[in-house]
């Protein structure tokens, strides 16, 4: 399956049913960390000085409760893909279930493999943006070399991440990285399109499971197409 055609189908899947269910799990708990924050940014504030007027304070506590749920609301998209990513080995198996049960179910990845996947990823990430840290801080006043930088940088990330989590399902991490290494345009320009779509307003929401479904579908194809050759 070629890339916008499973981008597409990856829309279809992340509104069906299965991770449907997932979104709204995660949308719930979203909203909760969002109130558990702004009632204790309300309560935190209650420990500032007094101004000696019990109505100011009051009013500052009750205006400062509500600037953060302003700013949260502008961090709920971000708030909302971190969540997603702890859900992304469940919402591959249900993909892999619901568009392809005749196939073996790939096995669920370990809490030790996951850690030991995510500390992986985590240190490449750090050696990226250190990496790329002069083009970024020259992107402040180049606006183009910044969206450029961030669309690159990150496309390549969400790739490789999303990618070989669902590579993972079916194959050890060492033939994960080889067959995304073999596949590395095609990887990379998925997690580019994915980027992209994780900076739409609204479509950001669902953005993180589109794109994983949309592995989901690419991955079986690259699988399929090495096993043919």
């Amino acid at each position: 399956m070629s890339l916008i055609p499973a981008f597409l189908k990856g829309l279809e899947d992340a509104l069906s049913p299965p991770l449907r269910a997932i979104l709204w799990r995660v949308l719930f708990m979203g909203l909760a960390l969002t109130l558990l924050l702004v009632a204790g940014a309300y309560q935190g504030l209650g420990f500032a000085p007094s101004t000696g007027w019990g109505w100011l304070d009051e009013t500052l506590r009750i205006l400062g409760g509500i600037l953060t749920g302003i700013g949260l609301a502008f961090m709920f998209p971000v708030m909302m893909t971190t969540l997603q990513s702890l859900f992304l080995d469940e919402a591959a198996a249900k993909v892999a279930a619901r568009d392809y049960p005749a196939d073996p179910p790939g096995r669920d990845i370990g809490f030790v493999e996951g850690t030991v996947s995510g500390l992986r990823f985590l240190a490449v990430t750090i050696a990226l943006n250190i990496l790329f840290l002069p083009l970024q801080i020259a992107g402040i006043f180049l606006p183009l070399l910044n969206l450029l930088v961030f669309l690159g940088l990150n496309g390549y990330l969400v790739g490789r991440e999303y990618f070989e989590q669902v590579a993972l399902r079916q194959a050890s991490p060492a033939e994960a990285t080889r067959l995304r290494r073999a596949n590395r345009l095609l990887v990379f320009s998925a997690g580019l399109l994915g980027t992209a779509l994780m900076v739409v307003p609204v479509v950001n929401l669902i953005a993180p499971l589109v794109t994983l479904a949309a592995m989901v579908h690419l991955e079986r194809g690259v699988r399929l197409s090495r096993r043919g050759g």
